[in-house]
């Protein structure tokens, strides 16, 4: 399907606000995201690196306004490692 057929934009949008009715929690937390200040990465940070470029990480999306900003990559790990908690939990 074409990325730019209005089919697959309202399949996507349809998809988009599944996801919102299952994750009212997350909303909150992307909204208190856009109100809480970025930080630097709190990882590169350890290692002396100063890095701007962050995305909003939430260890519990009930607590919108615990926010870590971490950079890609390192928001990326950290979303694996609590993935692979979660899985090994069950």
């Amino acid at each position: 399907m074409d990325k730019n057929s209005p089919e697959y934009k309202k399949y996507r949008r349809e998809i988009s606000r599944r996801y919102r009715q299952r994750n009212p929690q997350k909303k909150l937390a992307r909204k208190a995201g856009e109100v809480i200040p970025k930080q630097p990465c709190e990882l590169c940070l350890q290692k002396g690196i100063t890095n701007m470029d962050v995305e909003a990480h939430h260890d519990d999306h009930k607590k919108p306004w615990n926010v870590r900003w971490l950079c890609k990559k390192h928001h990326e790990q950290v979303d694996t490692e609590v993935e692979r908690r979660r899985k090994n939990a069950k």
